[in-house]
């Protein structure tokens, strides 16, 4: 894979990933505000009941003080046999009240769940306020004022510190305000989005209205610390996703920088070596004046050069291989033909014995880049010869053609390769550890040259190996 696609599609995770993170965040956010919404509703609604039970309290205790002895307590009848919308009509308008186990036991049977048990419990409880309004206000008038400083403060407590306008409202023909009182920025200009609550003094006779700010401004103001925190850290995430794409950036740069070093510097090699050879191949060939010592010495620089010249070349193709410009030039090649010369070549350079033999059909013919098929070989035979050990060097090459595939074959008889490093034995500059590693030259390029190679032309490199026993490196072309 290229080293611009590479980076593309690391590019391209890290903004889905930055994408679906901040998704997320807005979703979660999104539900916490509901969340958070309908907690404050609920929080207002509570405060103006209870501010107004504290204000019928306060009266009831004035009433007390003053020792009004007229009976202000409620009664309230409820019957059994009565249906759920008869029994609310009797909590707003019975007068009759009996506290008695029997009372309990009729509301429990009547409720046939728990949610309409509960709201019966409701019912009953505002109906009991309702009927406390009744009784009370006739004996006292409400104080208004000490409602609203109450509901003030029931506000306060619940985390509620809004402006807001309280209003008495009195029902008939057309409402009529008959108290205002708060905020007074809101009578020279009434708030947008204003959200109004309600709660009944005395039902289709007074309620009181309450109106706050928009609701947005009260929830985010409840939210502002998650909401801080949650866009410092989006905020640190995007920096962070930004250095990070600044340092892939950075290392592509000096990858392509050390890939152009590696051309040149190879490129430049390659004369010099040439040089080396061809003055070390004519005082070893074709001077009279070479003794038996200097041809010894001159034997071990050709052999170090031919070394030398082929590590030159297979990074040189690696590089060339990793260019943009970089194109298979596939053809038919007819495989014996291709094998003869490379046979040879090892058989001349080869400083030990080697018994190299061929099983492949005559007429085998494979579709591929003939320069990178020859590579591939060469370094499949080089790596048996290296790895061949202390025994004989015998190398097989076969050849097969199937209806799906041909493949070709290298099998020695060597070292061998244990399982642990067979996962590993393409991946660039691994090197199978054995002893010392300096006694088998090279830089571990050869089978990931392989492998890639073979990807690019569409098939794939497999091996079968046994320690001790040798392995095989089957090459597969699909047809």
């Amino acid at each position: 894979m290229k080293t611009r696609l590479r980076f593309k599609i690391i590019a391209a995770l890290i903004c889905l990933s930055l994408a679906g993170l901040l998704i997320s965040q807005g979703y979660w956010l999104k539900g916490l505000y509901v969340s958070n919404k309908k907690s404050t509703w609920e929080k207002i609604e509570e405060s103006m009941r209870m501010a107004d039970y504290m204000e019928l309290f306060l009266r009831l205790d004035s009433l007390s003080q003053n020792n009004y002895h007229e009976e202000i307590s409620p009664r309230i009848s409820i019957s059994r046999d009565t249906d759920w919308e008869d029994k609310k009509d009797s909590l707003s308008q019975d007068q009759t009240l009996s506290p008695s186990p029997a009372t309990t036991v009729q509301y429990i049977a009547a409720a046939e769940t728990l949610k309409e048990y509960l709201q019966m419990i409701s019912t009953m409880e505002r109906g009991v306020q309702i009927m406390m309004h009744q009784k009370i206000d006739s004996l006292l008038p409400i104080d208004y004022a000490q409602y609203k400083n109450l509901l003030q403060m029931e506000l306060q407590e619940r985390g509620i510190a809004a402006p807001f306008v309280l209003q008495v409202i009195r029902q008939g023909a057309t409402d009529s305000v008959i108290y205002a009182g708060g905020d007074s920025l809101y009578r020279k200009q009434p708030w947008k989005n204003a959200v109004c609550f309600t709660h009944t003094i005395e039902p289709e006779q007074y309620y009181y209205s309450l109106k706050l700010p928009s609701p947005d401004r009260i929830v985010f103001r409840q939210m502002a610390g998650i909401l801080t925190s949650s866009f410092l850290l989006i905020v640190i995430i995007l920096i962070a996703f930004i250095y990070l794409l600044y340092t892939i950036l950075r290392q592509k740069t000096i990858e392509e920088l050390k890939t152009d070093f590696t051309n040149n510097m190879t490129h430049e090699l390659k004369t010099p070596i040439s040089v080396a050879y061809a003055a070390n191949d004519v005082l070893l060939n074709y001077s009279d004046t070479t003794n038996e010592k200097q041809k010894k010495y001159l034997s071990i620089v050709r052999e170090q050069l031919n070394h030398l010249s082929g590590l030159v070349e297979q990074i040189l193709t690696l590089s060339v291989e990793n260019r943009n410009t970089f194109r298979l030039r596939p053809e038919p090649i007819l495989v014996p033909e291709l094998l003869i010369p490379l046979i040879e070549q090892f058989k001349l350079k080869t400083d030990r014995p080697i018994d190299l033999t061929t099983e492949i059909p005559a007429k085998l013919v494979v579709t591929a880049d003939r320069t990178h098929l020859y590579n591939m070989l060469s370094n499949l035979i080089g790596n048996a010869i290296k790895y061949s050990g202390e025994k004989p060097c015998r190398i097989t090459i076969r050849g097969a053609v199937s209806p799906k595939e041909t493949v070709l074959s290298v099998t020695d008889e060597g070292i061998g390769i244990s399982e642990a490093n067979l996962k590993r034995i393409f991946d660039k500059f691994y090197r199978v550890p054995n002893g010392n590693l300096h006694d088998v030259k090279g830089f571990g390029l050869g089978l990931y040259y392989v492998h890639d190679m073979m990807s690019k032309h569409g098939g794939n490199v497999t091996v079968k190996s046994q320690p001790g026993k040798g392995s095989t490196f089957t090459l597969h072309f699909k047809n």
